[in-house]
């Protein structure tokens, strides 16, 4: 099985020698070049991997997230706003409150049992 490195030089045209020599960087450089959204530093950026179909960026994202680029159901959107409101306050003030509840939950208790 090829490796990473000559994988791309297949994509790219140029002999597979599975080492980034002066040629590789060069046809990488050129192919950027070519791309109007690239810089063409001869390096193998995320984009340029992506153009060059090395992989499919929708494989770092969600599978619910990928499945609404591709066209399906918008996914909801709740827990992830919730965990970011709960990350506004500093993780004493929630301390603080979880200890007021459970204080509150054991006054009321106490009391229920003398009733």
């Amino acid at each position: 099985m090829p490796g990473p490195v000559e994988m791309i030089q297949k994509k790219l045209g140029v002999p597979a020698s599975g080492h980034w020599d002066p040629i590789t960087l060069g046809a990488l450089a050129a192919f950027q070049a070519g791309q109007p959204a690239l810089v063409p530093s001869g390096h193998p950026d995320v984009p340029t991997l992506a153009l060059l179909g090395y992989y499919d960026p929708l494989q770092a994202v969600d599978p619910k997230w990928a499945g609404y680029v591709k066209g399906g159901k918008r996914p909801s959107t709740f827990g992830r706003d919730l965990a970011s409101a709960s990350n506004q306050a500093p993780q004493w003030a929630w301390l603080g409150v979880g200890v007021l509840l459970l204080g509150v939950g054991f006054w009321t208790w106490k009391k229920s049992r003398k009733a």
